[in-house]
């Protein structure tokens, strides 16, 4: 998986969020034929209700279960009590859209592929997503949810068009590692498979500090 697909993935997850990663769209190309369109980097479903619990210890007496509440960070602009989907680009660089991310066939192909919304409604839901970056849907036309574009991506020159939601992979790193730090008593004991929380909780473990780059904010020491 490319490195910067994967920090992603690791923060929608802390977030909340079950992913799907390098999802990818197929198109025949003739002669009974078939070829990758594009590759969706991430689609994400959050609900709205989720939470990690910690469980009671089995000799403990009197002990309640405990819920930490999965983390919301504002930059994802959550709205409560509605299912949130995400159809997200990864970029290193600026940030921007792959132009065959907006056309309607692969629109189709994320909104299908999330389950969220029902075959007949699925151009009207592709045609707002590549207008606005965003559609509501009702229960009427499929799911209640939010669906959402979104660039997560090295820095900002110029939003890209449509509007849509934008986090910088710096943030992101950031916001992991204070995730972890803020909970460290609890996670201390956990063996993480994620690749990239394995690293980052090592470098937590450690104390050790990332420099910052091109002036960008750095992570303090814990």
């Amino acid at each position: 998986m490319d490195p910067a697909v994967g920090l992603v993935e690791s923060y929608l997850r802390l977030n909340g969020y079950f992913t799907v990663t390098e999802f990818q769209v197929q198109h025949p190309s003739g002669g009974g034929r078939y070829e990758t369109a594009t590759d969706l980097d991430v689609l994400a479903v959050r609900l709205p209700h989720a939470a990690d619990t910690v469980l009671r210890h089995p000799q403990g007496r009197g002990e309640e279960r405990c819920e930490i509440l999965l983390a919301e960070d504002p930059a994802l602009e959550l709205q409560a009590n509605i299912p949130d989907v995400l159809i997200g680009e990864v970029k290193e660089g600026a940030a921007q859209l792959n132009r065959r991310l907006t056309s309607p066939e692969v629109l189709h192909a994320a909104l299908r592929r999330s389950g969220c919304c029902p075959e007949g409604h699925t151009a009207a839901a592709a045609a707002a997503l590549a207008a606005t970056g965003e559609f509501r849907l009702s229960a009427a036309h499929g799911v209640p949810c939010r669906v959402r574009l979104a660039s997560f991506c090295g820095h900002v020159e110029e939003p890209p068009v449509p509007a849509v939601l934008i986090i910088t992979l710096g943030h992101i790193l950031e916001f992991i590692m204070g995730r972890l730090r803020e909970y460290r008593p609890i996670l201390r004991s956990a063996q993480f498979t994620d690749p990239t929380l394995i690293l980052l909780k090592l470098l937590d473990k450690l104390g050790m500090d990332l420099a910052p780059a091109s002036g960008a904010p750095g992570l303090s020491k814990p």
